[in-house]
């Protein structure tokens, strides 16, 4: 169990995020917004589906909703501000400063430039919808008191608030605002900010300066709609994935690329339900994922990360992890030849595996007798697969197969083959 205890605030964010859906819990709404929608000049987008998108788009934990301390309600007059899909031509004599090509506020009138609200720009990557989206974002955010921002660095993920629809100056379109600009939002209105569980670990993991780096996503929903993850810019690849039943979870660097390997959570392994840690004996590092049976990845610098997982990872469980007589996995779960088993390799003293059947379970084999039976052409050979760990006998040490026994003498060094009767 205390392969599954964190000490300090981590530690208690996990337990947290486990209760809280990607948009963390309800929260109360702290100041509620109100704003109109209207056309103004000839303009060729469709009203109703700019005033939809408006809506989802302001409502959305991860905006300016702030997680739902703020909430943004349409209301036909007297609103705080006004939303207005505008012909080039108004936008561009709004104010001085204000250009027909693009979207602009004005006070407390937000204008979004009709021709770039129906084609976009040769700018943006990421298709119309997502920029319709976007500079919505953009341009209320100016009516928030936020600023425009350039590109953090070139890979990272662009803030809302940057010029994307200019230029991404090397950076990675992004539709919602970053935990920098939604930090400032809630400044300006007087209103805290509901962290969804993925940002809560984001932040408490250091942000930008730990160990997961700048985001190059934003926080996006599972394939199989299930859970919420994020991507980062970390060495090797970083992420935090997060669904109801398992909380929120790092996974990075090697363990992440072989858990990628292995189909992100569609594979076997599924979901993490721990970031990464150190082993006990401080040579490696791991994660455990919420596989049918229990699943891990193991990583040292000599062995490499690799998976274990099932009935295999059970009983190398049962013989004390890697501080036991096996060691540390070497392979991940593998077939063997004839398709009937599987296996892992291990790294304990001699050689270890433990191998598997539908009727055989799972059982250990290493040191001497292991060396024996690989001679014996392992599985395929006279005796056949373990049916036993190995065990004390007198004098020595014994494993049982299908076909025999392997016995170890302990004076000698020396092994017996006993075959079945």
């Amino acid at each position: 169990m205390n392969r599954y205890v964190r000490v300090g605030l981590i530690a208690l964010i996990a337990i947290a995020t486990v209760l809280t859906p990607g948009a963390s819990t309800a929260q109360a709404v702290e100041r509620t917004v109100t704003y109109t929608v209207s056309t103004r000049g000839a303009v060729a987008g469709d009203l109703g589906h700019f005033s939809a998108v408006a809506a989802d788009t302001l409502a959305d934990h991860r905006g300016w909703a702030l997680g739902g301390t703020l909430a943004f309600q349409q209301v036909p007059s007297g609103a705080d501000f006004d939303l207005v899909l505008a012909s080039p031509a108004v936008v561009g004599n709004a104010a001085p400063g204000c250009s027909s090509t693009w979207s602009c506020r004005v006070g407390r009138t937000v204008y979004i430039n009709d021709e770039r609200w129906r084609l976009g720009t040769s700018s943006w990557t990421l298709g119309l919808p997502l920029y319709q989206q976007y500079v919505i974002l953009h341009e209320v955010g100016h009516w928030l008191g936020l600023g425009h921002r350039d590109c953090p660095g070139g890979g990272q993920t662009a803030a809302v608030m940057q010029q994307q629809s200019i230029s991404l100056q090397g950076c990675l379109a992004n539709v919602w605002p970053l935990i920098a600009e939604r930090e400032q939002a809630g400044r300006n209105q007087g209103v805290s900010v509901n962290w969804s569980a993925i940002e809560q670990l984001y932040r408490a993991l250091g942000q930008a300066d730990g160990a997961l780096g700048p985001p190059v996503t934003w926080e996006k929903p599972t394939p199989d709609q299930v859970g919420q993850f994020q991507h980062y810019a970390g060495s090797g690849g970083a992420s935090i994935y997060w669904t109801p039943d398992t909380g929120a979870h790092e996974v990075y660097g090697a363990i992440r690329g072989r858990w990628t390997d292995l189909g992100w959570e569609t594979g076997p392994l599924g979901y993490p339900v721990t970031g990464e840690r150190p082993t006990p004996d401080g040579i490696g590092r791991y994660n455990h994922f919420n596989g049918s049976g229990g699943a891990s990845i193991y990583w040292t610098p000599t062995t490499g990360a690799h998976e274990v997982y099932g009935a295999i990872r059970a009983r190398w469980t049962d013989l004390a992890w890697e501080t036991g007589p096996l060691g540390y996995p070497v392979t991940g779960e593998r077939a063997t030849p004839d398709g009937v088993g599987r296996f892992n390799h291990f790294n304990g003293s001699g050689g270890a595996s433990i191998y598997w059947t539908p009727d055989t379970g799972a059982h250990e084999v290493y040191g001497a007798i292991r060396a024996r039976w690989s001679e014996l052409a392992w599985e395929a050979g006279p005796v056949g697969y373990p049916v036993s760990g190995e065990y004390a006998v007198e004098g020595g040490r014994r494993s049982d197969f299908q076909g025999g026994s392997i016995v170890w003498d302990r004076a000698t060094g020396s092994t017996e083959v006993l075959l079945a009767d």
